[in-house]
């Protein structure tokens, strides 16, 4: 059995690939594809993968709302510094709604980070009980990710839309990032599939 946490998150990906699947237009199914390899890699902590030119342009610009500020991101090498900080703790998604165009992809998804009490009540939460008991941390995120002619991603827009929750993660909710590891690998479609067939 296992836990729903990583249950919801296999959820999310089929939700990309059955975008994709449905897709008819090349360059719209294509980014679809990108899009979900991109989850799967950045997920599995296969950033460098994420960052290769065949998926990504040689500039791209994030701009990230955690809170009240805003920052931005320009260059492969200041977005890999924003994927070292953010990944640097066990996370995932849930309850994914998305939308492809040709100008990229629309989403609405939660953000689940895992953490522990100290942490929240040292980030100035409330939590019952602020020691090692780990937590589950929600935030509602909005996301834009705009794509090149060729179907690279060009960067996000990434806005967390309000205060997080957090609940207390019980033990038949753990899981290791092995486990999400698997799920994206399980699910991780091919770099062919994320290129334009006119464009290879």
């Amino acid at each position: 059995m296992t836990s729903p946490y990583v249950d919801k998150f296999r959820e999310c990906l089929q939700v990309i690939g059955e975008m994709a699947d449905a897709e008819q237009d090349p360059r719209r199914k294509a980014i679809a594809n990108n899009f979900m390899r991109h989850a799967c890699l950045e997920f599995s902590g296969q950033t460098d993968l994420v960052l290769n030119p065949t998926m990504t342009v040689d500039d791209p610009t994030y701009h990230v709302k955690w809170g009240p500020s805003l920052s931005t991101y320009e260059g492969r090498v200041d977005v890999r510094g924003y994927y070292d900080a953010a990944m640097n703790v066990l996370s995932t998604f849930q309850d994914h709604t998305c939308w492809v165009n040709d100008w990229g992809i629309a989403s609405y998804s939660t953000f689940v980070r895992f953490t522990t009490g100290a942490v929240l009540a040292s980030e100035g939460m409330t939590v019952d009980k602020p020691d090692d008991t780990g937590y589950a941390q929600l935030w509602p995120m909005a996301m834009f990710w705009p794509y090149d002619v060729d179907a690279k991603l060009l960067g996000e827009d990434v806005f967390m839309l309000a205060d997080p929750e957090h609940r207390e993660v019980t033990p038949d909710e753990e899981f290791t990032q092995a486990d999400l590891d698997q799920v994206c690998n399980d699910l991780l479609r091919p770099l062919s599939d994320a290129q334009i067939p006119d464009a290879n």
